[in-house]
């Protein structure tokens, strides 16, 4: 295994300095908004507003990401892609500091707004730029490096969050736990701004033009109907994964935090032999292979109620949600790299943004819906999530099963 991963790892040596830069970016960028992001649901019960208001402003911050996130992607062609970033982090700093000085419902609403400004804007720019710091033949590893040390950000992010509310919760109590988080969160968001803004690549292209009969508004088309699919499932269950593990076995929020920490390690490992997977099934068959088997575990995972609230089924649960998880996301280097191969540079920027749009649309509609669906059934979110996502893997399969990539 070590020498397989030694293997993996010269793959990367000659990868570009901005390259790595943009990778040290996303580790940055991931750790803060894993660290203050994980606990966010349990500071919210905590201060007794309760799991639907957490739904609500979830859902109020994907509106504002979704009404923001084609300004965005227009503003990558005013300032260029990598100002479009750093702004994007000091904002996501700032919706941080905002928690922590003053937790009341106005402020938590108002944090997700200016922390969904924020995200807008490196949703819209980061994977352009990182499209562009690469030649096609080292694309992949481009974004599988990149979604490495993303992971690693999350692992660690994650690991801290619901260790620390642990620790210091003798010590200051769980409150000033919960703020000194958000603080760490903020201050490492301004060390990304800062990681960023020593990046030298930038994509600045003239705007496309509209034309509904170009080739690649009918690639976008083609790609915002699957992620839109998917959006809609995962809107369901994935931001109530948290809970899952809460109300079927009783743990604790440190607990939680590991088994989601471990996931991330997982995914930050497996992702540097995304591009042999890739070399070795071809993109498209690489995508829907993972998206189908992680959506099968999903569909088992509420079986294993049937074993009670005994350590193996907690064991069994933590492993297929590992599995799962692993699955439906270490190929998300090779289809960022396959679907902006795609795309001609002026159109990048756009249809990175109109796919995220569509995802984070229907997410922020059936967000809602999955907090009430919770409190009626902790099975029920598993099988409608995977009939949504079945659905997008075969539109998915039957939009590119004929598609060529540009330089």
């Amino acid at each position: 295994m070590r020498l397989e991963l030694r293997r993996a790892l010269e793959d990367y040596r000659n990868l570009k300095e901005d390259t790595k830069r943009l990778a040290m970016y996303s580790f940055a960028n991931n750790l803060a908004s894993n660290l203050g992001g994980f606990i966010t649901i349990f500071f919210v019960i905590y201060l007794g507003y309760g799991v639907v208001f957490y739904g609500i402003i979830s859902a109020i911050g994907g509106f504002t990401f979704v009404i923001l996130l084609i300004p965005s992607s227009f503003l990558t062609y005013l300032k260029g892609s990598k100002h479009t970033v750093l702004a994007g982090s000091v904002f996501q700093a700032l919706s941080y500091l905002l928690i922590m000085i003053y937790p009341a419902k106005p402020t938590l609403i108002a944090s997700s707004i200016v922390g969904s400004l924020g995200s807008s804007m490196n949703s819209a720019a980061l994977n352009p730029l990182i499209s562009k710091s690469e030649s096609l033949a080292n694309r992949t590893k481009a974004f599988s490096l990149n979604y490495f040390f993303n992971n690693i950000g999350a692992f660690i992010g994650t690991a801290f969050s619901g260790s620390l509310v642990d620790l210091l919760k003798n010590r200051i109590g769980y409150f000033s736990s919960y703020r000194s988080i958000f603080a760490v969160s903020a201050s490492v968001f301004l060390v990304s701004s800062y990681i960023i803004s020593r990046v030298h690549t930038d994509l600045k292209p003239s705007p496309p033009k509209i034309d509904l009969k170009n080739e690649n508004v009918n690639t976008i088309y083609k790609l915002a109907i699957p992620a839109g699919l998917i959006g809609a499932g995962a809107g369901f269950l994935i931001p109530y994964f948290p809970l899952q593990f809460r109300d079927r076995f009783n743990l604790s929020v440190s607990v939680i935090s590991v088994i989601f920490s471990i996931t991330n390690l997982f995914l930050a490992f497996f992702a540097l032999y995304m591009p042999a997977l890739e070399r070795r099934l071809g993109s498209l068959r690489s995508i829907i292979s993972s998206w189908v088997l992680a959506t099968t575990f999903m569909v088992l995972m509420p079986f294993i109620g049937f074993l009670g609230t005994n350590p193996v089924a907690e064991a069994l649960f933590a492993a297929f949600y590992l599995v799962r998880t692993l699955t439906m996301n270490v190929i998300t280097p090779v289809q960022s790299s396959f679907e902006l191969s795609l795309l001609n540079d002026e159109y990048k920027s756009i249809g990175s943004s109109i796919e995220t749009l569509t995802w984070n649309s229907v997410y922020s509609v059936t967000v809602i819906f999955g907090a009430y669906l919770m409190r009626w059934s902790l099975n029920a979110p598993f099988f409608v999530c995977a009939t949504f996502y079945y659905a997008s893997a075969i539109i998915y399969y039957k939009f590119f099963s004929k598609a060529s990539r540009k330089e």
